[in-house]
């Protein structure tokens, strides 16, 4: 089953929603004695090697400026739908390409194909929101968050942020997770976004403003050289930042990969910091996404939760996801609200154990 959010697409921006009318998502039906449902896609974990093996030669890219303050911007680099789209239509004619998903859903009026697509390829508003508390709240993680895990990460905004952050201020000693429904998602935007995010800091990325007279239409592009990968790779290692990526549902199964293959957890495999956005916009997905922060957010951790105040037609709600944190005894605390001037509240929201 399918469904629209209504959302106002801008290819240049991100995603803006109404409150109009959206079909119903179906509810899966639980597993005996756990909060996940029947797994749609088994999770798989993923190498960095291995998603660049699938990159393709060039990638299409344009800015995406995030306003902080009046006076101050985040500039996040990330990969243009249109060439996804372009690489896709490519992949169709070609049998022996890697694509596992139908992703016609992006490419329509639907946002969401149930248990197929769920959103990935497009940056959704709440991500950016994400950001900008990121930033606000540098000082509290950037030396306190050696392993950092985003949930449902499509075209991971934050995790870019946070690694443009790391390798501009000299960071390192830090393992991030990358994880979304599908791999499809990971070797398409994630991927070629991280990568983006790496030249940006390191102004090794081509410009993309030219002078007024000799303004062009045409979309700034980069050539995925193994001179440019081997780069990247190196400047992770100088910097022993790690990166690995997880495809498939949330489930025990994904728990047990994001804990190197166990069944419990220790102390060394729980992340101090979760980043998820748009995680919670349908109620049958709501107790699985806390599943897997109880299993994955450390005691003293924190996990940056931002979504909007009610998903209609859908049936999610901040309302419904905080009942259930409240019911386990951790904490919420609201980091940042956008009220005014949206069809639709916006909260980012930060939840702990203790």
């Amino acid at each position: 089953m399918s469904f629209k959010f209504n959302f106002d697409i801008e290819t240049d921006g991100v995603e803006e929603v109404d409150a109009g009318h959206v079909e119903d998502t179906p509810v899966e039906e639980e597993d005996e004695g756990t909060s996940f449902g029947s797994s749609r896609i088994p999770a798989q974990l993923h190498s960095l090697d291995e998603l660049i093996s699938k990159l393709p030669p060039h990638i299409a890219f344009s800015p995406l400026t995030i306003p902080l303050t009046s006076s101050k911007t985040i500039t996040i680099p990330r990969r243009e739908l249109f060439d996804v789209k372009m690489q896709l239509m490519a992949e169709d004619n070609n049998p022996s390409a890697d694509t596992t998903t139908n992703f016609s859903a992006a490419f329509t009026d639907e946002d969401i194909r149930t248990n197929t697509y769920e959103g990935g390829l497009k940056s959704w508003e709440c991500s950016s929101d994400l950001v900008k508390q990121l930033a606000t709240d540098s000082d509290l993680w950037i030396t306190s968050s050696n392993r950092i895990l985003e949930l449902g990460c499509g075209t991971a905004l934050p995790s870019c942020y946070i690694l443009q952050t790391l390798l501009s201020s000299g960071g390192s000693g830090v393992h991030l997770t990358l994880a979304d429904y599908n791999i499809d998602v990971l070797r398409l935007v994630t991927l070629p976004n991280i990568i983006l995010a790496y030249l940006h800091a390191t102004n090794t990325l081509p410009s993309t403003s030219q002078p007024t007279e000799e303004v062009s239409e045409e979309t700034p592009e980069i050539e995925l050289t193994q001179s440019l990968l081997s780069s990247f790779l190196s400047t992770l290692q100088s910097h022993n930042i790690t990166i690995s990526f997880l495809s498939g549902s949330w489930s025990e199964d994904m728990i047990s990969l994001i804990h190197g293959g166990i069944t419990s957890s220790t102390p060394e495999t729980m992340y101090p910091l979760i980043l998820a956005s748009e995680t919670i916009y349908s109620p049958s997905s709501i107790p699985a996404f806390v599943e897997m922060l109880e299993h994955t957010l450390s005691h003293t951790g924190k996990a940056y939760i931002a979504a909007k105040d009610i998903y209609f037609g859908v049936g999610g709600s901040v309302k419904d996801f905080v009942d259930i944190i409240h019911a386990k005894g951790w904490k919420w605390d609201i980091a940042r609200e956008e009220k005014r001037g949206v069809g639709v509240g916006r909260v980012v929201g930060v939840v702990s154990k203790s």
